[in-house]
């Protein structure tokens, strides 16, 4: 992407885009935020993509718990305040402000639970349970959604 100021990073995956910048001083973040913003919404218009500013999420992660800002970073998207959360989804992975995996494995447990009961209940109810059906069961149910 052309015009992205150089203190941003960015990534692009099929229709997620993503932008990150980061500094020590917390004014800093804004402006440079916004500033990069600004510089994708020209890069979309110029490649006739429309943002969808209700899709967009701000997440600001720090690693000190402790940290409680009195003016959490503010930027605008199309003339439309970003409120900040407190995780995103990226990529199927969940991040969380305080860049912890919690919420993100809390997801999968919840997710393969059902499954994995299944597979107990199989694994119980054959008389002599075969190893290689199991295990392929368990790459099909489990591991790869």
């Amino acid at each position: 992407m052309n015009g992205i100021p150089p203190h941003t990073e960015h990534g692009l995956f099929a229709d997620d885009t993503a932008l990150w910048t980061s500094s020590h001083q917390l004014t800093n973040l804004n402006d440079r935020l916004q500033q990069s913003i600004n510089e994708f919404e020209k890069w979309c218009k110029a490649w006739k993509l429309k943002l969808q500013p209700i899709k967009v999420e701000l997440v600001h992660f720090s690693i000190h718990p402790r940290n409680k800002y009195k003016n959490p970073v503010q930027v605008k998207v199309e003339n439309i305040i970003i409120q900040p959360a407190t995780s995103t989804r990226y990529l199927g992975m969940t991040m969380d402000n305080r860049l912890s995996w919690r919420t993100h494995l809390k997801q999968v447990e919840t997710r393969i639970a059902a499954r994995l009961s299944l597979l107990r209940f199989l694994n119980r109810a054959a008389i002599e349970p075969n190893h290689n059906i199991m295990i392929n069961l368990y790459k099909s149910l489990i591991r790869t959604p």
